[in-house]
Order: structure tokens, then C-alpha cells, then sequence
């Protein structure tokens, strides 16, 4: 049976989203532990071409994270390692001091990881994560950010940690754009690397795919057109703003969907919960289809190649499109 009738079946059978902790995608050969888990996901893409302020917002969204999740968050991924090493020291005090070893304009990336224990044997996917990529000061592409959690919490889903997280993260932030809800989680550096990824987003659109890296590559220079949207959709002011207003976007979205303002921007909620949705039934969440046909005019569709992987035999370019058009 296909990893996607798998998860289908599970969750029908479950009653609810929590069973999505417990599942995993496999590589091609069943012995080689989880290619993909599942949980909540973000991005925050961030145009700050002040690095020495950015990396001080960044230092705080990894404190706020290790803050909602201290017991999990353990591991952290120093500046340009291959391995995380143990979080056994005050991490304001350890960002810090590799901020201190090379100028702001350099650029910074790293990541904090939590584990938990499913029952495998092989398990190097951990499904607490968050990742800073702050961009050089020459380079034009974006800045990302974004974070990973659990789906449930003792039984109890995160979705209103998840939602009060993003508001907070944007408010420091300020990002041009984001989004947040369901997604696949990888191990770091194992981006997408099972050919069933693919076909489970396919079929299931609520499925963000988290590509900070890939995306900023292929937006370059256009920080003023979104990647696609979700069951939370962060828009900047300057997007806001093309798009007629916070008022009209009210008029136009809610009730179905509710808009949260903050100072910078705001984030627009598709439904009361995420969905996954599941196209082979041709239910495809309206809420998302709203929120997709409103944000169309300020969506990135000039890609000269992908946002994820494609199998060989399909077009890069045609499936990036046609998965960023789901909600059409």
C-alpha cells in the first residue's frame, strides 16, 4: 500500500490529527529508518538589510523557541559543523559568542533540534527544529527562518501554539512573508529525500513544503511576491498594502477566515484548525482556496527551476507550479 493510503487510512481511523506523530515515510529500502515525520511547520522570509539588527532578532526567536519547548530542545548545530552538539550551556551566551567571531555582514546560519522516541530503531529525525539563515550582506536573496514542532502536546494539538508563536516570531521578525501549518519534517541536510513525498503532497494539499534555501534562490532579488500559502499566511505591510488594505482584506476573507493584525503586517488564518484536505476526493479546504485566490496577484511564479525535488521523469518547473496553484 502507498505511504499516502497509509496515512489516509490512519487518520480515519484515529479520529484526529495526533496520529500524524506517530507516522513516518519511509525511504526505498524500509531498513533505512524515517525518510520524512510530520508536524507543524513555519517560515518567516525576512528582507532586513541590517544584519546586525537581524542577527539580534534572530538570537531572540531561537530563545522564545527553546523557551516553549525547553524540555524537548536539547541539540544545537554550531556555525558551519556537520553535527549538533549538546545545548549544555546558556544559548543567548553561546549565539553570542559566535556572533562575536566574524562581522554581521557574513552572514549566519544554525539550528536547535529536539528529539523523540517513536519507537524505531533508526530515528535521526527530529521533530522539534529551528533554523536561522541570515543571508551575507552581499548577497540579495532573503533571509529565512522557520521552526517545527510536534503536532500534539500530551494528546492536545499545538494549534494555538503554533498561532500565538507566529504572531510573536512576526512582530520581532518583521517579515516580508511567511506560512505556517501541517508540513514534512527531514532530517537537517535530508531535505525531501524519499521519492513518497511528492505524491503525499500532491494528494494532500494542506501539506506545506519548507524550503527556506530553495526558495530564496529562486526569488532572488523579488521580496515582494509570497511562495504560496497555508493554513497561516503572514503578509508584510508593503504586501498588505498592494493588496487593498487590512479592510478590504477583512471584507473579502472573513468570516471563514479571520485576520490578525500586527505591528508590521499580518497573518491570516485559514479556518479554526489546519487542514490536510485530500485531492483524490476533490476536497481541497475552501478556506485555503479563499485565502490563495485573494493573495494570487502578490504570488512568485517565476521560477527558472524548483522548489523541492521532482523525479526525473516529471518537469521541475511544471510541478513547482502546479503545487503552488493547488488551492486555484
Amino acid at each position: 500500500m502507498e505511504p499516502s493510503q497509509v496515512v489516509a487510512d490512519l487518520l480515519e481511523s484515529h479520529g484526529g490529527p495526533c496520529a500524524l506523530d506517530e507516522l513516518y515515510l519511509p525511504y526505498a529500502s524500509a531498513d533505512s529508518g524515517p525518510a520524512a515525520k510530520f508536524g507543524l511547520g513555519c517560515e518567516l522570509y525576512i528582507s532586513n538589510a541590517d544584519r546586525s539588527e537581524l542577527r539580534e532578532q534572530a538570537l531572540q526567536f531561537l530563545v522564545d523557541y527553546h523557551r516553549m519547548f525547553p524540555d524537548q530542545v536539547d541539540q544545537i548545530l554550531p556555525r558551519d559543523a556537520r553535527r549538533t552538539v549538546k545545548l549544555s550551556n546558556d544559548l543567548e551566551a553561546r549565539v553570542r559568542a559566535e556572533y562575536a567571531r566574524d562581522p554581521a555582514e557574513t552572514g549566519y546560519s544554525t539550528a536547535l533540534f529536539g528529539a523523540v522516541d517513536i519507537g524505531l530503531k533508526k530515528d535521526d529525525i527530529e521533530p522539534y527544529q529551528a533554523h536561522v539563515l541570515i543571508s551575507r550582506s552581499d548577497e540579495q536573496e532573503l533571509s529565512c527562518m522557520s521552526a517545527y514542532m510536534q503536532v500534539c502536546e500530551s494528546g492536545r494539538p499545538n494549534f494555538e501554539v503554533m498561532l500565538a508563536a507566529v504572531l510573536r516570531w512576526s512582530a520581532l521578525l518583521q517579515p516580508v512573508h511567511g506560512t505556517a501549518g501541517l508540513s514534512l519534517i527531514y532530517a537537517s541536510g535530508m531535505s525531501q529525500n524519499t521519492k513518497y513525498a511528492l505524491p503525499l503532497m500532491k494528494r494532500f494539499p494542506g501539506f506545506d513544503y519548507i524550503g527556506g534555501v530553495n526558495f530564496s534562490m529562486e526569488a532572488e532579488d523579488v521580496h515582494n511576491r509570497i511562495k504560496c500559502v497555508n493554513w497561516l499566511t503572514v503578509l508584510g505591510d508593503d504586501i498588505v498594502t498592494e493588496l487593498g488594505g487590512a479592510g478590504p482584506m477583512r471584507a473579502a476573507l472573513e468570516p471563514t477566515c479571520k485576520i490578525h493584525e500586527y505591528p508590521g503586517g499580518v497573518v491570516i488564518q485559514a479556518g479554526e484548525n489546519p487542514q490536510l484536505g485530500d485531492a483524490t476526493r476533490g476536497d481541497i479546504p475552501d478556506a485555503y482556496r479563499m485565502v490563495a485566490r485573494y493573495t494570487k496577484p502578490v504570488r512568485f511564479e517565476a521560477y527558472s527551476s524548483r522548489l523541492f525535488r521532482v523525479p526525473d521523469n516529471l518537469d521541475k518547473k511544471e510541478e513547482t507550479l502546479r503545487w503552488i496553484r493547488r488551492f486555484d
